[in-house]
């Protein structure tokens, strides 16, 4: 959906936008829409700039990082973002200096907003950068691939080559005393 600023009001545009299923495209982000986002805000011009206010609210769900299971989440996401018409000299080669105010603004071409990159983008943004079930997911077993959290595997663990030689010597002091226990002292 995009926003037309053309015969947008001297004192600004309101604007709401309830999405229909599968009106979003996510097939390249990392969740799934479970409910279509609804999109409420405002539009104010500040100078040649457009200052746009407002909030999202959507539920999806996103892999666990550790499982693999799918996680629902929802989000209120408020949005204030400031908006600048293409620079006609972006297409000029050589270095272009960027300042820091050029790292908050985005950029509108055509008089007129892109909602639906605008929504994506700032769902992405909102993504926590480590999704897990639950603080204490166990993931899955790095040899055969079982659930580790609904079950154990009989996988013996992969030692650290680092400490294989530790391993190594542990294992042999194993065979050799297998009845003996520390607190026993020596004869």
């Amino acid at each position: 959906m995009y926003i037309s600023l053309v015969r947008m009001p001297a004192d600004g545009l309101r604007f709401e936008h309830r999405y229909a299923t599968g009106e979003l495209d996510t097939s390249n982000h990392e969740f799934e829409l479970v409910e279509p986002p609804n999109v409420t805000g405002r539009i104010d011009r500040t100078g040649i700039e457009m200052r746009v206010r407002g909030e999202i609210k959507t539920s999806f769900t996103a892999m666990c990082d550790r499982c693999l299971i799918d996680v629902p989440f929802s989000l209120v996401i408020p949005i204030d973002l400031l908006y600048a018409p293409e620079d006609p000299g972006a297409g000029r080669s050589g270095e272009t200096e960027i300042h820091d105010r050029d790292l908050d603004i985005s950029i509108y071409d055509h008089d007129q907003i892109d909602l639906d990159a605008l929504v994506l983008e700032q769902i992405e943004l909102s993504l926590p950068s480590r999704l897990l079930c639950s603080e204490d997911c166990r993931g899955l077993c790095p040899e055969c691939g079982v659930l580790l959290n609904e079950e154990e595997c009989g996988c013996k663990k992969p030692v650290d080559p680092r400490w294989q030689a530790l391993a190594d010597l542990a294992d042999q002091v194993k065979l050799n005393k297998p009845n003996e226990s520390p607190d026993e002292p020596d004869n």
